[in-house]
């Protein structure tokens, strides 16, 4: 045979046909294909969009932290984040590592807690803390001493019936320096307990007045009685000097806690001072100090409350009392000084006693302030605040072993 078998034949319609389906589905394909291309486009610029919202979301939360950390660290009050059962220190700003004595830069362990703090956590302490318990604590440093009160808040599981706190629970305690209020509290208790004595003092001040006057009285009738005895002379000077001693205690309390003005009259200082030496002669005469005077103001006038003046006398004469010794000398002198339009009269009150200490000098006219135990502090103070009331000034010098001069000077009417 020398030909190829012939195979059937294909109709041209039918190639036609399959050739149409062909295209068709390629057509077919090619859309599914740019629908597939165009879903993932979105689904990469949803994605892209996602991961941008979501880095731009953890740079906000970074920042947020950031600026709660400094927040927590520029409060004023301390803040703890403690897990108990772990014994474990979470978190501590820079002010509860002052407050709890926590030195800066090391790593807190639980042990760095102070003791009254660790216990009050125990969960076996009788004495355990409760949601929104506050503790006073006192903390020592040295020589120094805090006080610092703790509130106590749970954070995470709370079983309210038992308190219990879970493993995983947290405890914040916020803790704030109170060392100033407690110090003011307890001025403010001193200062009533003070108020208190001071009304105390002047009631009793005011009820020893009178029979004080009497007894000054008395004393004087039998002074001046010719009949008595050398020994009982001695002893009637005695009790004026301890009547007049007396009186000066009690008129500076009075004087100390009275809040009137003085009653200033035209006054003739020398007279008033002339009498404030001889009121106080027998406090010297019974020390064996003696107590002069040299008084050169003749007529002189100033405005004065005469018996206050007689009282800053006797203040000053016996404050040289107590710090001179038997022997010595106190000298009263006063005199004129002319200062053109504005003249005035001096009064000195000089004695050769112990003399005062430089670092005291600044202090002698403070109330209370006193260097023995003879003395209130209060008679320094009450000859300032009177000669201040009376328009003068009064200044001390003084050289220790050498004596001390007070000197006073007041503007001459």
């Amino acid at each position: 045979m020398n030909g190829f078998a012939a195979g059937p034949a294909i109709s041209e319609g039918h190639l036609t046909d399959a050739f149409t389906s062909f295209i068709a589905a390629a057509d077919r394909l090619e859309r599914s294909h740019w629908q597939l291309h165009e879903e993932v486009s979105q689904l990469r610029a949803q994605l892209e969009e996602r991961n941008r919202a979501l880095a731009c979301s953890q740079a906000e939360n970074e920042r947020m932290r950031l600026a709660l950390a400094q927040i927590l660290d520029a409060l004023p009050c301390g803040v703890a984040v403690l897990q108990t059962h772990s014994e474990k220190i979470v978190l501590l700003n820079p002010e509860a590592r002052r407050l709890l004595a926590i030195p800066e830069g090391e790593s807190p362990l639980w042990s760095s807690l102070p003791p009254a703090i660790r216990t009050m956590l125990d969960p076996g302490h009788c004495q355990t803390w409760r949601q929104g318990d506050e503790h006073d604590f006192v903390f020592a440093t040295g020589d120094k001493r805090r006080c610092v009160t703790v509130r106590y808040s749970q954070i995470g599981h709370d079983d309210s019936t038992t308190n219990s706190v879970a493993q995983n629970a947290q405890v914040i305690l916020t803790c704030r320096d109170t060392t100033a209020f407690k110090d003011a509290e307890q001025q403010r208790e001193a200062s009533r307990n003070l108020v208190a004595l001071a009304e105390m003092a002047t009631v009793l001040a005011h009820e020893v007045r009178n029979p004080l006057g009497s007894m000054e009285l008395l004393t004087g009738v039998l002074a001046g009685d010719s009949g008595m005895s050398e020994d009982s002379k001695q002893c009637v000077q005695h009790l004026q000097a301890g009547v007049r001693s007396l009186s000066a205690v009690v008129n500076n309390v009075l004087r100390f806690h009275s809040e009137g003005t003085s009653n200033l009259q035209p006054t003739k200082l020398s007279e008033v001072l002339r009498s404030a030496v001889n009121f106080v002669q027998p406090l010297a005469r019974q020390s064996g100090i003696a107590l002069t005077s040299q008084l050169t103001l003749g007529d002189i006038e100033i405005a004065a409350d005469a018996g206050e003046v007689h009282q800053v006398i006797l203040n000053l004469v016996c404050n040289a009392l107590r710090h001179t010794p038997t022997g010595g000398l106190i000298k009263v002198c006063a005199c004129f000084e002319a200062r053109g339009a504005h003249n005035v009269a001096v009064v000195e009150v000089a004695d050769t006693g112990n003399g005062i200490r430089a670092e005291d000098l600044a202090h002698i006219f403070e109330p209370g302030f006193t260097t023995g135990r003879q003395s209130a502090g209060l008679g320094l103070t009450v000859c300032q605040r009177i000669v201040e009331q009376h328009h003068g000034k009064i200044m001390v010098s003084s050289e220790a072993g050498k004596g001390s001069t007070f000197r006073m000077e007041f503007p001459i009417l």
